[in-house]
């Protein structure tokens, strides 16, 4: 299973992040509803003025093995930062659960739509405490991609 898609988030809480993503997955199919693979993506993570480059684990399950099927899909892994003002870690910890609906256009083709939260742990300055905290820039997204198999790849 290859899936591309496109996020936009709106950001969650007093940490929380507008942003806009793109992934690439690639992963294997256990049985005809769960798969597993790994992941890439590109991150702007508006609140914060800085880009991010997941590289993540990711596992899809499908509810229903038909045309039109509900899923629930996980990223975790880390993110390269990239910040003009040099203010943040080299890595750090990404997360993105999510769930949608997937429908089949042909047999090796689809297109999934679904919401989700994707975090970003970042150090951040607390106007509260005058001091940097470790917390997570997150938001609620919703995501369109296209999913493609290729047989025996």
């Amino acid at each position: 299973l290859n899936v591309v898609d496109f996020t936009t988030d709106k950001g969650l809480g007093k940490f929380g992040s507008n942003s806009i993503s793109a992934h690439y997955m690639h992963e294997r199919f256990i049985n005809e509803q769960f798969s597993v693979g790994a992941g890439v993506g590109y991150s702007y993570l508006n609140s914060y003025k800085f880009s991010a480059i997941p590289l993540f684990f990711s596992t899809h399950y499908f509810f229903m093995d038909q045309q039109f099927s509900p899923f629930v899909n996980l990223r975790a892994g880390i993110y390269w930062p990239f910040d003009p003002d040099n203010k943040r870690p080299s890595v750090n910890l990404y997360l993105a659960p999510r769930a949608g609906l997937k429908v089949h256009i042909t047999p090796y083709i689809g297109i999934l739509a679904s919401i989700g939260y994707d975090g970003y742990l970042v150090k951040t300055l607390d106007s509260v405490k005058n001091d940097y905290r470790t917390k997570m820039a997150s938001g609620l997204g919703i995501s369109v991609g296209v999913c493609f198999q290729i047989p025996r790849w």
